[in-house]
C-alpha cells in the first residue's frame, strides 16, 4: 500500500471519521503534517490556535469551539471537554482528545 499523502489529508478537518480512517489503515501516530488545526464534531468545532513561531507548549495555544452559533476561547482541553461534553470511550470523545494529543502529547 502507498504511503497516504499528509499534505492532503491535513487538508480534511479532524473528526471521528478521519480518525476512524486512520486507524483502519493502520497509523498510530499521525505526523504533523496530516494534522489539521480544525475539529468538526458535527454540532460543533474547535479550532487551535498557535502563535507564528511559538513553540507548542501549554499556554501558548488557544482553542475556540463555535457551538450552537456562540463561540467561547479556552486554554485547556480540559475546559473544552468540559464544554462539549465529550465522554471518554464515544466515538466524538476519542477523536477529540486524540485532536488534543497531537498538541499535548504525553511523555
Amino acid at each position: 500500500m502507498a504511503e497516504p499523502s499528509w499534505r492532503q489529508l491535513s487538508m480534511v478537518p479532524e473528526s471521528v471519521l478521519k480518525a476512524s480512517i486512520i486507524k483502519a489503515l493502520g497509523f498510530e501516530d499521525v505526523p504533523a503534517a496530516g494534522v489539521n488545526r480544525v475539529f468538526d464534531g458535527g454540532s460543533f468545532k474547535v479550532f487551535a490556535t498557535v502563535a507564528p513561531s511559538t513553540h507548542l507548549a501549554e499556554g501558548s495555544i488557544r482553542f475556540v469551539v463555535y457551538q450552537n452559533g456562540g463561540t467561547k476561547s479556552f486554554d485547556t482541553p480540559k475546559e473544552v471537554l468540559k464544554v462539549i461534553r465529550a465522554s471518554p470511550g464515544t466515538a466524538t470523545g476519542d477523536a477529540l482528545r486524540n485532536f488534543f494529543h497531537y498538541y499535548f502529547p504525553k511523555p
